[in-house]
């Protein structure tokens, strides 16, 4: 059985210049590593591993922005009122 030895160095100052594919590979390297649960340095690049990826999903969504509305609390009440429910 011969065994095999794969060792990555990752500048983390550097990841929102990374594509997304490879900072998905990331994301899998840094739960994959075999450090130490609680290891500081493991735990400190997988956080900002994972905040990269959620900076950029959340840059790219279009916010909701009529979800809640004034108006919306006087139609719940009627439609409660008529024993009907909004979906």
């Amino acid at each position: 059985m011969s065994k095999t030895i794969i060792r990555f160095e990752v500048d983390s100052n550097d990841l929102e210049h990374w594509d997304d594919q490879y900072l998905a590979q990331l994301w899998h390297i840094a739960q994959a590593n075999p450090a130490p649960f609680g290891d500081a340095e493991a735990c400190n690049f997988a956080e900002r591993v994972g905040r990269e990826i959620i900076r950029r999903f959340v840059s790219s969504i279009r916010p909701e922005l009529w979800h809640h509305q004034a108006s919306h609390a006087a139609q719940a009440r009627r439609e409660s009122e008529a024993g009907g429910t909004h979906t």
